[in-house]
């Protein structure tokens, strides 16, 4: 049972059985799953977040390494037994086999025609290829929570970098394609997230996107070229948008997205959608055929998608299909192997999430779930796996509908709104019982629409076991009104302005041992020049951030030898270590205890050893950020 959806029914059909697949022996410890496909020889690959890339072959139960020293690849492409295509954070990569002795040998960049800002968030997602021979790859936006590089990959374009996620260089937040010649081109618009590529049976493309800022609840799109989907950022990566995302008026914003075929309300169905996959002919696993599996991180659940073209879109519903235990949350990646089963791979990145790989196969036994969910002129047709109990599937109190909409918004999330029952009309059954058509008072185009089936039974007696359904109806069969666009309120960037701060005037260094070096005469590397915190004694104070990031003075010295150096710092919180080196050799680690707060001056003394004339005293970040530095003295005996 779900919480917060009362009655719904949420389960795996016992016709499907989840077992454990052993996990590649990383040595790095990690049994997360990032990347998963089938080679032709029926070898499972599989890529990690440790770089590592294993075969798997499952009649040996033995698994093999092939790669190793790639940068967080999230996804792969088969191309041949030697050759594959992987997404890595910095390029979408060849990675091949050439001596034919297991092991690649060859590491060739197909792409790397896109930015980067050094921004942890900035993920480069599943690559898939079409049957024309080209690939496509979706590009996380970065976090508002972890900075930028000093030095980007790209052009930098401030108009991206405002927002809770940015995208300030090209093309974070896109979906770009490749093309068979090697042309990289910008093919969508408007992601957050987009951790689920993936095709159908007739060639279209869809990603998912994960709420957050401006994504009210997620959702899945179909990916066509040009459109934008919703994620302001990368509108400044968008031929012909001017001025800066962010400040522009969502209802004027949402003129311009696409809208999602299928939305995933979110805590009842999902939280983090991850990879599409379509139930191929080939895929033995029920009458589902041509539908698409997609995953889910939050919930240990698989959903299946239905969708339909009406008014030339897709739009249609997901249920619940594979979910609970013993299957585990953060599925991320599928793959369907050569006997038709289901291999699963989880992982987790910090966030909510799983590790190791699942295998689901199916018995050959139909279970009783709900085959089809189609729109009509005036409800909702069903059709079903099995003939319903006709009895049960007439009461009203079966199909208790709701619908409702989520706000488009750059705040993070949005509730439901619009909230409210709708009433039945009518029920028909066909005289087979395996098609049941409910009639609405009211159908609302631009709403979701949603019905937790309430104790419907076969007539066998075989109980739904899957009953929460929900249908994103954008459009109607006809006289479908204009989009409303349920836009939020524009909440300015340049808004939010703090009351001046009075001018903070520096202090007097208090009896000075030796040189002083103050902060606006190092070097830095990263951080920034801050002056808002009172007692600082030169012009301001350094102020560290995340990442990879140093200070460095050049000082000169009369004679060769032993010198005391003292750092003035200020910090709250924690200790915070910083690297000490001197002419380019790390000499301590430096612990930097906490001072009291960041108004509070305090000296860290150490011994030094320095060469007569110029010499460099550089200060680096270890894994965080540093406290803020005032000024060093160099005290010479």
């Amino acid at each position: 049972m779900l919480l917060g959806s009362p009655g719904l029914l949420a389960k795996t059909s016992p016709v499907y059985a989840v077992s454990e697949v052993p996990s590649p022996p990383s040595k790095f410890g990690t049994q997360q799953i990032d990347g998963m496909g089938f080679l032709p020889d029926g070898r499972l690959v599989v890529c990690m977040p440790s770089g590592e890339i294993f075969f798997y072959d499952i009649q040996k139960n033995k698994w093999h390494l092939f790669a190793e020293g790639l940068h967080n690849p999230l996804g792969i492409v088969v191309i041949s037994n030697s050759e594959l295509v992987v997404s890595q954070r910095p390029e979408l990569t060849r990675v091949r086999d050439t001596d034919g002795d297991g092991k690649a040998d060859d590491f060739e960049a197909v792409s790397e025609a896109f930015g980067m800002s050094g921004n942890y968030h900035e993920f480069h997602f599943t690559p898939v290829r079409d049957a024309e021979g080209s690939f496509f790859f979706s590009l996380g936006t970065g976090s508002s929570g972890n900075g930028i590089r000093t030095i980007v990959r790209g052009r930098f374009d401030s108009r991206g970098r405002p927002g809770r996620m940015h995208a300030s260089t090209p093309y974070r937040g896109c979906v770009l394609k490749v093309t068979p010649d090697g042309k990289t081109i910008p093919y969508a618009f408007g992601f957050r997230t987009p951790n689920g590529l993936g095709t159908d049976l007739d060639g279209n493309l869809f990603v998912t996107d994960n709420q957050g800022d401006w994504v009210g609840t997620s959702k899945l799109f179909h990916v066509k070229r040009g459109r934008f989907y919703g994620h302001a950022a990368s509108l400044a990566w968008k031929p012909g948008f001017k001025g800066t995302p962010i400040e522009t008026p969502p209802a004027e914003l949402a003129k311009l997205r696409t809208r999602a075929c299928v939305v995933f309300p979110h805590g009842a169905m999902a939280n983090s959608p991850t990879k599409v996959l379509a139930i191929t002919e080939d895929a033995k696993f029920g009458p589902f055929t041509g539908q698409l599996l997609v995953g889910e991180m939050n919930q240990p659940r698989i959903m299946r998608v239905m969708l339909e073209k009406v008014g030339g879109e897709l739009q249609g519903a997901c249920v619940p299909f594979i979910d609970g235990a013993p299957m585990r949350t953060g599925v991320n990646r599928m793959a369907w192997a050569p006997d038709g089963s289901l291999y699963v791979g989880h992982t987790k990145h910090t966030w909510a999430g799983n590790q190791g790989i699942q295998h689901v196969k199916w018995n050959g036994e139909v279970p009783f779930e709900v085959a089809k969910m189609e729109l009509m002129q005036d409800g909702f047709r069903f059709r079903f796996t099995k003939p319903v109990d006709k009895t049960l599937a007439r009461k009203k109190e079966t199909w208790p509908f709701k619908r409702y909409y989520y706000q488009y918004t750059q705040k993070y999330g949005s509730p439901r709104h619009d909230e409210v029952p709708v009433e039945i009309d009518s029920i028909d059954i066909s005289p087979d019982g395996r098609v049941v058509d409910v009639y609405l008072n009211e159908l609302k185009a631009w709403h979701v629409h949603e019905v937790t089936v309430n104790g419907l039974k076969a007539a066998d007696e075989a109980r739904l076991t899957n009953n929460y359904l929900v249908y994103t109806l954008n459009r109607l069969l006809s006289d479908t009104p204009p989009d409303p666009l349920h836009a939020g309120a524009l909440i300015p960037f340049k808004a939010k302005k703090k009351t001046p701060a009075k001018a903070v005037k520096p202090v007097a260094v208090k009896d000075p041992k030796g040189t002083v070096y103050t902060a606006s005469d190092a070097k830095r590397n990263g951080p920034a020049f801050q002056s808002s915190n009172g007692g600082f004694t030169g012009k301001g104070y350094i102020d560290y951030g995340n990442g990879e990031q140093s200070v460095e003075w050049k000082v000169t010295s009369g004679k060769a030898g032993d010198t005391e150096l003292i750092v003035r710092y200020a910090l709250a919180g924690s200790n915070r270590p910083l690297k000490l080196s001197v002419n380019g050799t790390a000499v301590a680690t430096l612990p930097f205890p906490e001072s009291g707060s960041w108004r509070k001056w305090v000296d860290l003394s150490t011994k030094i050893s320095l060469k007569t004339g110029d010499n460099t005293i550089t200060l680096s970040t270890i894994g965080k950020s540093g406290g803020n530095i005032d000024h060093i003295q160099v005290v010479e005996p």
